[in-house]
Parts: C-alpha cells; sequence; structure tokens
C-alpha cells in the first residue's frame, strides 16, 4: 500500500483519526466533505468496496474524488467499514499508486486488521462517560465539525449552497497547498474570507 486513512463517523458526525500523509489527507477530506468516494459507500452498505483502477466507471460513480486520486498519483482504493454487530463507526482506506486488486491474503489481512480498529476504537469510548466522545476521538470530530462550520459560513457570505461552499473550501486549500482543517480554522476566525469570483450579469464578453 502507498498509503491509509482511518476516519470515524456517527451521525452528523465524521472526521479524520488519522491519516499517513498529506496526500491521503486530502483524499480523505475530500470524501468526507463531499460525501461521495469509496470511503461513503463502505460506510453506508457496510461492505468493503475495491476500486482497484480509477477509470472511466470510477470516474463515473465519484467524479470529483477520481480527479483529485489521479492528480495525487494515486491507481487504486479500497475501502473498509469499522463495524461490529450491526454498528457501523468508521472507514478504514488503503490507497495504492499502481492499478491493480488486491491478493486474497491482502483482502483476508484487511478485514482482520478492520476489526482491530474497531474494537480499539470502542474500547476508547467504553472508557469515557454517557454520552461524551472520548479525549482519542475528540479532535477528530472536532476537525470536521470545523469544516462544516466553514462551508456553512462561507454559503451565508457568497449566497451559495453548501455543497458549492465544501468545494471552494477544497479548491482554495488545494491551490494554496494547505490543509482543508487550516482553511476552515481560519475562515472560522474570520482571518480569511475567500472571495466571489462569479461572473456578475452583464460582465464579459
Amino acid at each position: 500500500m502507498s498509503g491509509a486513512g482511518i476516519t470515524v463517523m456517527g451521525g452528523a458526525h465524521a472526521g479524520q483519526l488519522c491519516v499517513s500523509s498529506k496526500r491521503m489527507a486530502a483524499l480523505e477530506d475530500l470524501q468526507f466533505t463531499m460525501g461521495v468516494g469509496p470511503c461513503q459507500d463502505a460506510f453506508s452498505t457496510g461492505q468493503p468496496v475495491h476500486a482497484p483502477s480509477l477509470g472511466i466507471a470510477a470516474g463515473a460513480r465519484w467524479p470529483a474524488f477520481v480527479d483529485l486520486a489521479h492528480d495525487a498519483g494515486i491507481g487504486s482504493v479500497f475501502a473498509y467499514p469499522l463495524s461490529t454487530n450491526g454498528a457501523k463507526i468508521g472507514v478504514m482506506t488503503l490507497y495504492q499508486d499502481r492499478e491493480g486488486e488486491l491478493s486474497v491474503g491482502q483482502h483476508d489481512d484487511s478485514i482482520a486488521m478492520a476489526e482491530v480498529l474497531t474494537e480499539t476504537v470502542l474500547s476508547l469510548q467504553d472508557a469515557a462517560p454517557d454520552g461524551v466522545l472520548a479525549e482519542g476521538l475528540k479532535e477528530a470530530v472536532a476537525y470536521r465539525a470545523e469544516v462544516h462550520q466553514a462551508s456553512g459560513m462561507v454559503s451565508i457570505q457568497l449566497k451559495i449552497p453548501v455543497s458549492e461552499a465544501m468545494v471552494r473550501i477544497r479548491a482554495y486549500a488545494f491551490a494554496h497547498e494547505r490543509p482543508v482543517g487550516a482553511v476552515a480554522a481560519d475562515i472560522v476566525a474570520r482571518r480569511l474570507r475567500l472571495s466571489d469570483d462569479r461572473q456578475q450579469p452583464g460582465e464579459g464578453a
């Protein structure tokens, strides 16, 4: 594998628990900000999702994700839900630079790893009081909450849908080579305001 990401999810909350590199962080950001990608499909179905080739079929299914994956040099993606007894708590995603399916042994190892991660996350939460997130999980959820808060602010400021606001935040972060979370933090703290670059009626040719 070229990299991996682990994201915890539940209800309206989602956030990166850990990622192996900035490349993987950007791909995880996109999937959970836009709500599309192998990770989201694995979480919603509760089944592993394999994309051994990010070609035409994958592009039609997850266009924004596949475009960014190509830019990041990723050739294939494999997402495994973190679940137990019907309860889903997140997703483990594996990334390869090259195209190609996992071997049977790699698939079995990935399922085993997902089970270990599920038990680890649940053990962290078991130690916390009822209704309170465990210390090890708070940062992940707070990160994602800040991204959603920033997208809401941009949506109001530019009078655009929240989905478009999320795209603009991601685009700004990508163009300035900054993490999406850092850009969101600046927006929420009012250190940054995204400009409205839409063409107004009567402008242009």
